[in-house]
């Protein structure tokens, strides 16, 4: 009785968290406060299970990579970066395709948020010398991030929760028996997605005015560089890329990953005998309120995992399809794109395996077949809108904190062309290759 109860709560509140995000009157870290009190306070979830559904390393990645994104900034680091790409990304539409691509590429290997963690202070930057609306340019960035996740196994959670849970090696994410896998269905789709999202976005990305880019000072270090702390901020950058790149072999959290990097920076920093810029970056790294809020989002999806809404659902949508392979597997698509768009992905992606399996054992077919609708349309539908990837989260509020708030709706503006293409393309590819021709 109580969980019938409780799933109703668990719908509710998640109709109630998109509604005050796209609502906009109340800051989204109070929304997820409110979340979070609900769902303890009415007992659909304890203390307990709150400390489990929250992804903790996930936060400490974010905790960490905002202090040192400050760290990165106030060295001069992405000035350099952003005066060198600068001279090759001459146009807008240039600097939103390929930002966004390259970030894209980038995520392949890396833990999504600390792609747009590392990518926001160049496109900000690279925003300003073109004199652009930036807000285009660290969405674009993050979007192709979302979606390059599950090209490998070791890019994003739901691709490596699904090759452990079926035994998968790196390659098979390439190629699997003798059929393209999951590169070829994100690497295709995010190009074209990438390409629409710099056309859809030009009149908005276009130069209020000409600007001389020769001319540009480096207001921000008066055309001096601390060189010594400019180096500093390069080698833990560069060993914070390699242990995200090797964390899966040598089994490291991202967390420590993260306190790696930003503690042996800080400590170079102290023996330096420079306290302001640690303190600068202790205090203005501290994303209290985006902790808060994902944490709020985390205990929601724990919930809706919980209470078996998930598995509800596939079951519900998977009858409709008989037997079918087509219309279920396009049916397990397109659900967990609906589904991705509003909850995150990790608990979703290790509520459903299970049920792939059913449905594999149901239908006759091989585990894997059915495995890739559920990895495309779950890496590819948390981009509709920003409260379904973490990623998405962090870039609009690093938007805010330079002044520049973006509402639900135009997020959505912006995320459905390049979901739309992104994801019937993934879809169409996959149908064709993996279920048509078989």
């Amino acid at each position: 009785m109580y969980g019938v109860v409780y799933q109703y709560l668990v719908i509710a509140l998640l109709g109630l968290l998109v509604g005050l995000v796209a609502w906009g009157r109340i800051e989204r870290h109070w929304v997820g406060l409110i979340i979070l009190i609900a769902l303890i306070v009415s007992g659909a979830v304890s203390l307990g299970e709150v400390v489990y559904y929250v992804d903790w390393d996930v936060l400490g990645l974010i905790l960490g990579m905002s202090i040192l994104t400050v760290y990165l900034e106030e060295s001069g680091l992405m000035e350099v970066t952003a005066r060198f790409l600068r001279r090759m990304l001459t146009s807008p539409l240039k600097l939103v395709f390929w930002l966004s691509f390259t970030a894209g590429l980038v995520s392949i290997a890396l833990e999504n948020v600390s792609v747009v963690l590392l990518f926001a202070p160049i496109a900000l930057r690279m925003a300003k010398y073109l004199d652009i609306n930036p807000v285009p340019v660290l969405i674009g960035v993050a979007l192709a991030s979302n979606m390059a996740g599950s090209a490998t196994m070791i890019g994003d959670p739901p691709a490596i929760i699904t090759a452990g849970y079926f035994g998968l090696s790196f390659t098979d994410f390439i190629w699997y028996n003798g059929k393209p896998s999951m590169f070829f269905f994100t690497l295709i789709p995010m190009i074209l997605a990438c390409l629409t999202l710099a056309l859809i976005t030009k009149k908005s990305v276009e130069p209020k005015h000409t600007i001389a880019l020769e001319n540009l000072d480096v207001e921000e270090h008066g055309g001096v560089l601390d060189k010594v702390f400019l180096g500093e901020a390069s080698l833990f950058l560069v060993i914070k890329i390699m242990l995200l790149s090797i964390r899966h072999i040598v089994h490291l959290p991202l967390s420590l990953v993260a306190l790696i990097s930003v503690g042996g920076l800080t400590l170079t920093r102290l023996i330096h005998g420079d306290k302001r810029h640690v303190v600068s970056a202790l205090k203005n790294g501290f994303e209290w309120k985006l902790l808060l809020f994902l944490t709020g989002v985390f205990t929601l999806s724990g919930a809706f995992a919980k209470y078996g809404l998930a598995s509800m659902a596939a079951d519900y949508i998977t009858s409709i399809g008989v037997r079918n392979l087509v219309l279920v597997t396009s049916s397990l698509v397109w659900l967990s794109v609906i589904v991705s768009a509003f909850i995150d992905n990790i608990p979703y992606t290790t509520t459903m395996l299970p049920v792939v399996s059913a449905i594999a054992l149901d239908l006759g077919v091989e585990p894997i077949t059915i495995a890739w609708a559920l990895l495309l349309g779950t890496t590819l539908g948390g981009n509709l809108t920003y409260i379904g990837a973490s990623a998405n989260v962090t870039a609009v509020r690093i938007l805010e904190k330079k002044g520049y708030n973006v509402s639900f709706k135009e997020f959505i503006k912006i995320s459905l062309p390049f979901n739309t293409v992104s994801v019937v393309t993934g879809w169409v590819l996959y149908e064709i290759l993996w279920i048509i021709l078989g």
